[in-house]
């Protein structure tokens, strides 16, 4: 049986998260080919407030919390701007920019809705070429989930797209990139990632265990679509998505200008780290 928006990925986030504020959500009502949640502007995409917590995430969602700490070390000392393009992890590439951006937002984005930090590898922070995009998937969250009497596991496998311009075609890539027969390819890097940590590598035996194959089975693995573009997207998405995949939901954001949003953000992080005391 089709899973609602709801049933796939928890309510929209309510006050006080930034996305409640930014986004109004439609739950586009279920059919059998399509599940659309339809996120649209409350405010405008120069928003400052806005722009500052995505420029935030770009930060935290790039750089390692040790390169963080010595960025702060190395400011004072006359080496600092040479140390801090050495280490550089912000792409500078237009393209990589939008694409990391937009994975940002729908990480954070489900992580909101479930209302819970979810297990995840930070991909972007070890990176070598950041201006070149990663390959693999899009993202990749893990809830590894404690009852009384039992463990459980569910997979939510991401897409994300940045388009000025919604069109047919990248609704039908996202489509195809979670087709019901996808399976998730960076399960096993995240749980490596896990066990290089003394902190985390009780958690990477634990997720070590479970087949993903085995979790899809269970109807615990979820398929989520993302589209930031502009404030036709709505419609597009309507006119054009269709998916046989049961567990598969597109969130489109519609809003004035995406674009200014993502270069005013990368801005304002680079402003960030040019002085990361605050940070």
């Amino acid at each position: 049986m089709a899973k609602s928006q709801i049933n796939l990925i928890g309510n929209h986030p309510s006050y006080p998260h930034p996305y409640e504020r930014w986004l109004a959500c439609n739950d586009v009502a279920r059919t059998s080919s399509k599940c659309h949640r339809s996120l649209t502007a409350l405010i405008p995409s120069s928003d400052q407030a806005l722009i500052d917590w995505l420029a935030n995430k770009l930060v935290h969602h790039h750089y390692t919390d040790f390169r963080l700490r010595k960025l702060k070390e190395m400011y004072s000392t006359l080496g600092f701007p040479k140390y801090a393009e050495q280490n550089r992890k912000l792409p500078k590439e237009d393209k990589v920019k939008k694409g990391n951006a937009t994975e940002i937002l729908l990480t954070e984005y489900i992580e909101a809705c479930l209302d819970k930090k979810l297990i995840k590898a930070f991909k972007l922070k070890y990176n070598p070429n950041v201006d070149q995009a990663i390959k693999g998937d899009d993202t990749l969250m893990v809830d590894l989930i404690k009852l009384k009497e039992e463990e459980y596991v569910k997979l939510y496998l991401g897409e994300a797209k940045f388009r000025k311009k919604p069109s047919k075609n990248v609704i039908d890539v996202i489509g195809l990139s979670l087709g019901k027969e996808k399976l998730p390819i960076s399960y096993s890097f995240l749980i490596d990632e896990l066990a290089r940590d003394p902190s985390t590598e009780a958690m990477a035996d634990a997720l070590d265990k479970y087949f993903i194959d085995e979790i899809k089975g269970k109807g615990n693995l979820m398929y989520t679509g993302f589209l930031l573009s502009d404030t036709d997207t709505h419609d597009v998405v309507e006119k054009h998505l269709s998916s046989d995949n049961p567990d598969f939901i597109l969130i489109s954001v519609g809003v004035d200008n995406p674009e200014e949003l993502i270069n005013k953000a990368f801005e304002r992080a680079e402003e960030l780290l040019s002085t990361p005391l605050a940070i």
